[in-house]
């Protein structure tokens, strides 16, 4: 997974929502004459504008943005051949924005950070295809194939119409715990100014789906387990991964966290992950930032052995 080949790099180089708190609202800020100028002359520009609400589809943003040239995203490390690094994504009028994390004078997507990607690899492909890594084996759910949603409602390998409205989504990868603060922030997006975040779509990616239902060497228990066969000492079923979505004020105040279970095995439960484009009611009023992060049944010496990964779409705003 991602999350491995960070581990590598540092130690060679260093059901359903819950919601919490409330927090304090501002006063609108000079961008609320600019922002509703925008909504009105250049909606195109930021997707779809349906009455009060605005959602982020992806499909707006510049191609310059995409993952590229193969399903890994080598452009999101640096230069790639004719492909320029890409360290922010953002929609055309500024309304959303979200930058990969710097640390350590480093921008890098194994930082953390979300990446606009089309991808959509659900199997190893045919030989000739342009891929990155050998294609066989586990490789489609693999880092080397870290860009593709586990979308079955799409055409696998077509890497068209494979986000919930359109060709585009986003791929979120990157979560912060105990052990590896010192090189991954949690991913983040924002708004120009407090937006009420009504929901947003999500689904799994490859990499992360296909870990959970089939395990890999990575695992706690050290060989290919799948998270549904998890168990302790005493033989009960542990296995679960779950993402939190973090809502922030103007002032950088937490709000409330959201839970969604993404997978959970615990008492005799059989939560597979999603193979489709879900719904996440989330109704938060005054948000400017948003931050993800993941946490699960399944660590080791160096935290998080599931994939860090969630693909997410059609983001609504009011």
């Amino acid at each position: 997974m991602r999350k491995h080949f960070t581990k590598f790099l540092a130690l060679t180089t260093v059901a359903v929502t819950a919601a919490v708190f409330t927090g304090c609202s501002s006063e609108d800020e000079p961008f609320a004459d600019f922002e509703s100028k925008m909504e009105v002359e250049n909606p195109v520009s930021r997707a779809v504008v349906q009455g009060d609400s605005t959602i982020i589809t992806f499909d707006d943003f510049e191609s310059t943005m995409m993952a590229m040239p193969t399903s890994y995203g080598a452009n999101y490390y640096g230069n790639t051949g004719s492909y320029a690094q890409v360290k922010q994504i953002k929609d055309l009028s500024g309304i959303f924005e979200s930058s990969i994390n710097v640390i350590g004078g480093s921008t890098a997507f194994y930082n953390g950070g979300l990446a606009l990607s089309k991808w959509n690899y659900r199997s190893n492909p045919g030989s000739g295809t342009n891929i990155t890594g050998s294609g066989t084996g586990d490789w489609w759910y693999s880092y080397n194939n870290q860009m593709s949603v586990y979308n079955t409602t799409s055409t696998d390998g077509a890497n068209v119409n494979a986000g919930h409205s359109g060709n585009n989504f986003a791929v979120v990868y990157g979560y912060q715990d105990f052990y590896n603060s010192q090189w991954m922030a949690k991913p983040s997006f924002s708004f120009i100014r407090k937006k009420t975040l009504k929901g947003l779509w999500f689904c799994n990616s490859s990499y992360t789906y296909g870990v959970i239902m089939k395990g890999n060497q990575f695992g706690a228990s050290g060989v290919a387990t799948p998270l549904s066969k998890q168990v302790d000492g005493n033989g009960n079923y542990i296995g679960y991964f779950q993402v939190e979505l973090e809502c922030y004020n103007e002032n950088g105040e937490l709000l409330a966290t959201y839970v969604q279970t993404l997978a959970d095995y615990r008492n005799g439960k059989k939560q597979d992950p999603v193979t489709t484009w879900t719904y996440w009611p989330i109704n938060q009023a005054n948000v400017k930032t948003v931050k993800l992060n993941f946490s699960g049944s399944d660590t080791g010496d160096y935290g998080l052995n599931t994939p860090a990964y969630i693909c997410l779409d059609d983001i609504t705003i009011e």
